[in-house]
């Protein structure tokens, strides 16, 4: 893929990924407040979800369990970017890219379909805060899958707490989503100059499940009712949306400035 064509794919990625951060901050917290005549959710329901969140975070990237690992087909995707990644290099144009997108897409369409027959299926007996577990492990083994088919390694530590930075901000509004937008974007500024980010671990669960929490706590209070909380199918989906919508341009980004800097060291 030629420099200029690299550099045209990065101006795009970032407007997609400004243009995101910008809907959310203008239309999510709207969208999130219960209509008018709604009951809200019960007094403390925000605050159990939270907890159930950065409990699951916690467990699934414990280092000594290490279970993400054995979510996620590590070697089979890695064996996939190394031949999608040849043909980028011997295409001049976008073609090949493409290549890379259509597999993205794939790895988005299982997600979501997975994320749906769960909500389905535990929404439809009145289980709503009890498959946070389920829901947790998907969301990191789509941002996981999402980085490895883009040649990131996810064994890296600031390329989890990247992914957890991800999962924040993709649930942000308001405010919120101003300060998880720029505090994402100097990270992968950092990243694209080939200098890793502070590892910052308990913080950023602890952000990421209060923003899940809070951008959640109305579904999963409808979905824990019988029958009615079959409707977690629709919850679930638009959530696995909205992650998906962001790591894409993240893990894209990060795979653009990797061509990028390797161009100019090969200048050099």
């Amino acid at each position: 893929m030629l420099p200029q064509n690299v550099e045209k794919e990065m101006h795009l990625c970032r407007a997609q990924y400004l243009r995101f951060f910008r809907v959310r901050q203008d239309r999510v917290g709207k969208q999130e407040r219960p209509a008018e005549g709604a009951a809200p959710p019960p007094k403390g329901q925000r605050e159990a979800l939270d907890a159930a969140f950065s409990k699951s975070l916690r467990l699934l990237l414990d280092p000594e369990r290490q279970l993400m690992q054995k979510l996620v087909n590590r070697e089979a995707l890695e064996k996939r970017f190394h031949q999608l990644d040849q043909l980028v290099d011997q295409d001049p144009g976008f073609k090949a890219l493409g290549n890379i997108e259509r597999e993205v897409g794939l790895i988005c369409g299982g997600g979501m379909s997975a994320a749906a027959l769960e909500g389905a299926g535990l929404g439809s007996l009145g289980v709503g805060n009890p498959e946070v577990i389920l829901l947790s492990a998907l969301m990191l083994r789509s941002l996981y899958e999402m980085a490895l088919i883009y040649g990131v390694s996810v064994d890296r530590p600031w390329e989890k707490d990247l992914a957890l930075m991800v999962l924040s901000a993709a649930f942000a509004s308001g405010d919120d989503a101003y300060r998880d937008e720029r505090d994402l974007s100097r990270a992968l500024d950092s990243l694209a100059d080939g200098q890793p980010i502070a590892i910052d671990r308990d913080r950023r669960i602890r952000q990421a499940a209060g923003r899940m929490a809070q951008s959640m706590s109305l579904q999963k209070f409808i979905q824990g009712i019988p029958v009615v909380g079959i409707s977690g199918m629709f919850f679930n989906t638009a959530a696995m949306t909205r992650l998906s919508s962001l790591s894409r341009c993240v893990y894209k980004y990060r795979y653009l400035a990797g061509k990028k800097r390797a161009y100019q060291h090969y200048k050099m």
